[in-house]
């Protein structure tokens, strides 16, 4: 038993060797692609995408920027701004009473006049927090602060975190200068002042997580996301932005110290005060200048800061998600995940003699439904505040499944290959197969040979029955005119001679009484004529509508129907005729259906005729017997369905008088009836054989005991209901090719 454990592992584990190999090669390549940085440029613009179609954001109304714009600069003739006017917009914020004041302008030279009047607001200002740069967006040197300002809780480093693609997503929580002074973010800065009125303030939980209040903030790594060696320094966080540039309340610099806002519009708010000017190039690419279709836009460097804070004070305050990066382990599990559906559940195969054939569109189906809902799911992480790079594992899926696709069509090819040596090795084997082949297809064409005079047979018989039908329909049509005539001159005749005796009455009193009698008698024996023609010419009228009924033309088409429930419909039919008739009798129906029959190729048309007249002769000598015998009779009639295989079989029984023997054998004969004479056409029957064995070649059989009973047995094939076409009758394998 233990030794042949290797061989049935390995017979095991053979089928998933391929799938082991690709999976694990396609998620290798794409990890070492991923670490030369090949597919980074490609996530940061999936990343820009998954922000830009989160929902709109309402505006944070407790951030407000005073923007510097074109036309403040016409106005002031110069730049940088004197600290003159700077003092008198710093004096005016004030004085609305915010929480935090945030300047986004250099201010480490003078810029008189008015330079001494700056320092004292500058110093009589606490809630204001003042600039410096301390990396440089790797453009320049560094720049200072005020030199007047010596709280480092008022000072914020306006650095931004450039991606390779020249766009801000990270903003930074501290930096540190040359010396190794910790510098904090200005939004970071602006932020802590306004939730200082909250009573929050943050603190270090351990060596690198911020706690600020129920929010947490963690670095940024230079491999973190769609990330490869990027430049990590300092305390890095994602950016969360609130939406495209103007998402802020911005009023402009001259609408402040010109007086033209509200009274109230700074009070509790943090107020940022910088350039919107593009001419002063305080502008940046973030991830919502990403557009198709349109020039990318650029947002102000304030307005991102703005930003910064906005999303700290929702953090806190509202538990607004903070974005963050799946773990390096998780990003790996998936893209191996994701390599495995396309290696196994995605592509799939119909094996056709032992090859592989690729079902193209259930395929495609599978690798868009896995595509689908893995950016689905990148996208809702996002709007939970979680990165999850979507594109090497949609590279990882389709790889996959390319691969795998690619491997299996060489194997095919191999195998094709392969069978072909083998056929031309065993090309005498093949004759001799050959041969005994031909042999076989000798004694098929005897069969078939059997078959086609069957099916001459049958088309013989269909040709007579429709020469018959058309024969029929042609005598009718012959008949039908001299018996019109008949009939209309008869009922006029009859009119005519009912007014002949009506003019003759006021004339009988001149005539003699035997002559009276006389003339009486004529009309009297005239009028019954003349009755008896026209009851006889409406009886040719029956006898002609019953022939043209016998005349199948052959127009309808066979369908497939549910063989009880015409059964059903037509019984129901019988039963409701029967309801509106004179001197009816109830009559037990009881039927038993084979539930297992299902649907029967018929022309439903002809066959429900068919039965409906055996029903109908059925139910007729049921209430002729019920009147013979009155109440010691109980009238019923049975039916009952059997699937045989490829046929099916109704049985309908009857208690009524039964059939002589000596007339049983005519019954299906045209014109021949049992009934009294004007009640029976003779074509009932005749049209109920005809449909059955000639039209749908079928079977069907009476036995009755005079007396007794009278049963009908109907067998009808499931399928092959017309002729089959001699492409049919002969089969495939009897093609000899050259």
């Amino acid at each position: 038993m233990w030794h042949n454990l290797p061989q049935k592992l390995v017979k095991v584990l053979t089928p998933w060797r391929r799938v082991g190999i690709v999976t694990l090669s396609v998620t290798s390549g794409l990890l070492l692609f991923r670490y030369v940085g090949i597919l980074q440029l490609l996530e940061l613009w999936a990343y820009d995408q998954l922000l830009r179609l989160r929902p709109a954001e309402v505006q944070d109304n407790r951030v407000v920027i005073i923007g510097i714009e074109e036309r403040d600069l016409q106005k002031l003739q110069r730049w940088p701004m004197s600290d003159e006017m700077l003092a008198k917009l710093v004096t005016i914020i004030r004085e609305q009473k915010p929480r935090a004041i945030g300047l986004d302008i250099y201010r480490d030279l003078p810029v008189e006049p008015g330079h001494e009047k700056w320092v004292e607001v500058l110093q009589n200002t606490p809630e204001l927090v003042a600039i410096r740069r301390v990396v440089g967006y790797h453009q320049g040197s560094s720049i200072a602060p005020p030199p007047s300002l010596n709280d480092v809780n008022r000072i914020g480093s306006n650095d931004l975190g450039i991606d390779i693609d020249s766009k801000i997503r990270r903003a930074f929580l501290s930096v540190s200068d040359a010396q190794g002074q910790v510098v904090l973010g200005l939004g970071f800065l602006l932020a802590g002042k306004y939730l200082e009125a909250e009573g929050i303030s943050p603190q270090m939980l351990d060596e690198t997580t911020i706690g600020f209040g129920p929010a947490r903030f963690s670095p940024f790594s230079q491999n973190d996301g769609g990330y490869v060696r990027a430049e990590d320094e300092g305390y890095q966080v994602f950016i969360n932005y609130r939406g495209i540039q103007g998402s802020f309340h911005t009023v402009s610099l001259h609408d402040v110290l010109d007086g033209r806002i509200e009274p109230n519009l700074f009070e509790d708010r943090v107020v940022l005060i910088g350039s919107t000017a593009r001419s002063l190039k305080d502008v940046f690419f973030t991830p919502y200048s990403s557009t198709f279709i349109e020039t990318p836009e650029m947002m102000a460097g304030v307005e991102i800061h703005a930003n910064i804070a906005s999303m700290i004070i929702s953090a806190v305050l509202e538990e607004r998600p903070i974005i963050r990066p799946l773990s390096r382990g998780v990003e790996w599990g998936i893209l191996l995940v994701f390599s495995l559906l396309g290696t196994t559940w995605v592509c799939r195969w119909k094996s056709i003699e032992n090859v592989e054939k690729l079902l193209i569109t259930p395929t495609l189906s599978n690798l868009t439904l896995v595509s689908t809902g893995l950016v689905t799911s990148a996208y809702l992480l996002i709007i939970l505040g979680i990165w999850l790079p979507f594109v090497p594992p949609l590279f990882g899926l389709y790889g996959a499944a390319i691969t795998h696709i690619i491997w299996t069509l060489i194997d095919n090819i191999l195998i094709s290959q392969k069978r072909l040596l083998d056929y031309a090795a065993n090309l005498e084997l093949k004759v001799e197969q050959r041969t005994l082949e031909l042999k076989l297809k000798n004694e098929e064409l005897e069969q078939t040979l059997q078959k086609l005079q069957t099916t001459q047979k049958q088309m013989i018989a269909q040709e007579k029955l429709a020469f018959l039908g058309s024969l029929t329909a042609g005598v009718a049509h012959e008949i039908r005119n001299p018996l019109n005539f008949v009939n209309n001159f008869s009922g006029s005749s009859l009119e005519l001679a009912e007014e002949l005796e009506e003019e003759l009455e006021p004339q009988y009193e001149k005539i003699e009484e035997d002559s009276v009698e006389n003339i009486q008698d004529i009309l009297g024996l005239f009028k019954e004529g003349l009755q008896s023609i026209a009851h006889h010419g409406q009886r040719i009228e029956n006898i002609v509508k019953s022939m043209m009924m016998h005349a199948h033309d052959g127009k309808e088409k066979p369908e497939f129907v549910v063989f009880n429930e015409l059964i059903a419909d037509t019984l129901s039919l019988v039963q409701q005729s029967l309801s509106v008739k004179q001197n009816t009798v109830l009559i037990d129906f009881k039927t038993v259906y084979d539930p297992n029959i299902g649907e029967v190729q018929l022309i439903p048309k002809e066959i429900s005729k068919a039965f409906l007249n055996i029903f109908s002769n059925a139910c007729d000598t049921l209430r002729s017997r019920k009147l013979a015998e009155g109440e010691g009779f109980s009238p019923c009639l049975e039916v009952t369905t059997m699937d045989l295989g490829d046929r099916v079989q109704m049985t309908i029984r009857d208690n009524g008088e039964g059939i002589p023997p000596e007339i049983i054998d005519q019954i299906f004969n045209p014109f021949f009836t049992t009934k009294p004479t004007g009640e029976g056409t003779g074509l009932g029957l005749s049209l109920t054989y005809e449909a059955i064995a000639a039209i749908h070649q079928g079977e069907i059989t009476v036995n009755s005991e005079v007396g007794v009973y009278t049963e009908f047995i109907v067998l009808l094939p499931k399928q092959g209901f017309n002729n089959p076409p001699l492409s049919e009758v002969i089969p495939d394998s009897l093609v000899v090719s050259s």
